[in-house]
């Protein structure tokens, strides 16, 4: 319609008409590209929201997931510094030798320490979170959690080691009574029924100080371990304080 009306305009050799026809188009034109922009910039703005309360959501179950994962390390220690005890002949298993003997399961345990951090790299392709403050807050989470982790890639030796050592019915059994996995959550009983008698527990834990290299590598895994509950209390601070960013960036919008 413009452009015909321009055409007629032409022939009538009405510059002015023109003139203001051609501004009339451009401003359109303008308006178009201004309004396709604002579309775009507040789908982009609404998707980073969107990934704000995901990214809090991610930071979350990583908090609960380091706390159970310290508690349940923090048992393996525990169970870690008796068994040492038990392999200095600085302790004699009797009269519950089942219980030593499930404290050297005990402290073979372990898991990866890693948390998720999919959603933050989703964002950060996306040049997201646009908020520094958010960014060096989950960077400085992940480097703690990496930091952490990085102990933990390869598992103790000591771990195939005394599994090698205690019969398998006996492992079966602790399997069954003395430890748990629910909803990602491990569980390590102290209180656990006799799996064997005590003249067999005690038999097996025997033959377990005798091996040669059993203390070192157990006394190497403990090391290990004796610094997990304060850095992955750090590392959950740092997540609180991630939190707080997101927090108050998505009460700004």
């Amino acid at each position: 319609m413009i452009f015909r009306r321009i055409k007629v305009h032409i022939q009538k050799e009405n510059w002015f008409a023109v003139f203001i026809d051609f501004i009339i188009v451009v401003f359109g034109v303008f308006i178009g590209i201004q309004v396709a922009n604002w579309n775009e910039s507040q789908t982009f703005n609404d998707k980073e929201v969107q990934l704000l309360n995901e990214l809090k959501n991610e930071i979350k179950i990583g908090i609960d997931a380091t706390y159970w994962k310290a508690n349940a390390y923090q048992q393996v220690t525990e169970a870690a510094i008796r068994s040492l005890a038990v392999l200095s002949n600085e302790v004699d298993c009797e009269p519950d030798c089942w219980m030593v003997l499930v404290d050297f399961m005990h402290a073979s345990q372990w898991q990866d320490t890693r948390i998720s951090r999919s959603i933050y790299d989703e964002m950060r392709r996306l040049g997201l979170p646009r908020n520094r403050t958010i960014n060096e807050r989950v960077e400085a989470i992940l480097a703690q959690n990496e930091g952490n982790a990085v102990i933990f890639d390869d598992k103790p030796i000591y771990r195939n080691r005394i599994r090698q050592l205690i019969p398998y019915a006996a492992q079966r059994y602790y399997w069954e009574h003395c430890y748990t996995y629910v909803r990602g959550v491990e569980t390590y009983s102290l209180d656990c029924p006799e799996g064997v008698s005590n003249e067999d527990a005690f038999q097996i834990i025997k033959s377990i100080i005798s091996h040669p290299d059993i203390k070192l590598h157990l006394t190497e895994w403990a090391s290990n371990l004796a610094t997990v509950p304060d850095e992955f209390a750090e590392q959950n601070i740092d997540a609180l304080e991630a939190i707080a960013a997101i927090d108050a960036e998505l009460q700004r919008r």
